[in-house]
């Protein structure tokens, strides 16, 4: 509900994310499919084998636009290698480069857009992508396979720990709208005109635009209607925080909260979905987010 244009970091787009574009003055070269690419650095050392996972950095760009990035995500993109010719022209264009990289190297990959059968809505009036990628391991599927049986269970129980604290925030969020309801907050206000209060103030770094934040939230109207949590699947929301990917109210207001704080957020509907509201949210709405930043990268 908090997102404003669909999730670009899917499972299929990881294949093409990417950024940075070249100084213009180092070489173009040409995969085997006739992708340009730039090395930026190049160690001499062995190249990943079909049937190994490639971990890397992964920064996805139009011109000075950055559309995405692997920075400060919680886990780096990985991708197996495949056999030469397999899946044809549908393998992933970033698997080209990958293909010629050694770990430590870095690249710049340049994927023309008019190169592919239908075009993403989201990308129609873009001509050409670069990807920035940066080889940081090699690991062979059984390697591979034991990483992340390990990291399943890692993760499952950190989620399982967020889930279990659905029930306290539903009623923490319930009681901080009563509050706001009877004008008993000492609230906060930006000049954009968000109104928030610091319930625990955290002791990270705030964020600033262009860095990956990762958000645990509850959301309300002023009514008391949920209309969405983080907590129910225990997964928070990661996004470069002032990019555009959430509504105007997350990007402007989270700017204001340092890594670890939990506050409250009564955002207005300029801010959020206006006069058209949102799949379930009524137009001019002023929405109400209890949110927990839990990380800045």
């Amino acid at each position: 509900m908090i997102r404003p244009i669909g999730s670009l970091l899917t499972i299929c787009m990881v294949a093409i994310i990417i950024s940075c574009a070249s100084d213009g003055k180092q070489q173009h070269l040409q995969t085997d499919r006739g992708y340009d690419y730039v090395m930026h650095t190049d160690v001499d050392g062995p190249v990943a084998l079909p049937g190994e996972y490639t971990i890397f950095t992964i920064s996805m760009r139009a011109g000075d636009s950055l559309l995405n990035t692997s920075s400060g995500m919680p886990d780096l993109p990985r991708l197996q290698i495949p056999e030469a010719g397999a899946s044809g022209g549908n393998t992933a264009p970033i698997i080209d480069g990958l293909r010629l990289m050694s770990v430590g190297d870095s690249m710049t990959l340049f994927f023309p857009l008019d190169s592919m059968d239908a075009v993403p809505p989201a990308f129609a009036d873009i001509e050409m992508i670069e990807y920035d990628l940066g080889l940081k391991e090699i690991k062979t599927a059984e390697e591979f396979q034991a990483e992340m049986e390990a990291h399943s269970k890692v993760r499952e129980a950190e989620l399982a720990e967020v889930r279990e604290r659905l029930t306290e925030v539903t009623d923490l969020s319930e009681r901080f709208l009563k509050d706001y309801n009877e004008n008993n907050l000492d609230l906060k206000e930006t000049p954009e005109g968000i109104k928030y209060i610091i319930h625990q103030e955290g002791t990270g770094a705030k964020p600033t635009q262009g860095k990956m934040v990762s958000v645990q939230y509850f959301g309300r109207l002023l009514d008391g209607t949920i209309f969405d949590t983080s907590f129910r699947q225990g997964e928070g929301y990661a996004f470069p925080i002032g990019m555009g990917r959430v509504i105007k109210g997350w990007d402007q207001g989270l700017m204001h909260f340092n890594e670890g704080t939990r506050a409250s957020l009564f955002i207005p509907s300029s801010l959020a979905y206006g006069e058209g509201g949102n799949q379930g949210i009524p137009g001019n709405a002023t929405l109400y987010f209890y949110v927990e930043l839990e990380k800045v990268n």
